[in-house]
């Protein structure tokens, strides 16, 4: 499986390719670099269009973000200092209850019925 983690670098290199491709195209003299240089377009704006982040994320513009990190932000890092007699009721009634491991072998054997029929 393709790791898509420096997914948005790859289409910077290809973009640039493409890019320089068009600009040589624009310079090309002869016959023969104006065939190779436009075939050479054609299959970077095929792989341009093949790109599956473009169809799986149902992209409308293939323009990266570009994210700005804020480091003014400042959270507190204590704990909440006071659990008053409702934070504890709710604790009780709502999260102390739940049985994550019976949840999940409920949703297995559910599955696995399933997959009987």
């Amino acid at each position: 499986m393709k790791s898509y983690r420096f997914f948005g670098d790859e289409m910077e290199v290809l973009g640039n390719r493409l890019d320089n491709a068009r600009k040589s195209l624009a310079g090309a003299r002869s016959a023969w670099a104006k065939s190779y240089w436009a075939n050479n377009v054609e299959r970077l704006l095929f792989q341009w269009r093949q790109l599956p982040i473009l169809h799986d994320g149902e992209a409308m513009v293939t323009i990266i973000p570009r994210w700005n990190v804020d480091y003014e932000f400042y959270e507190t890092c204590r704990p909440h200092e006071y659990v008053g007699i409702t934070d504890r009721a709710y604790n009780k009634v709502f999260r102390e209850s739940i049985d994550l491991d019976a949840s999940w072998h409920n949703h297995r054997e559910q599955r696995l019925a399933k997959a009987q029929y």
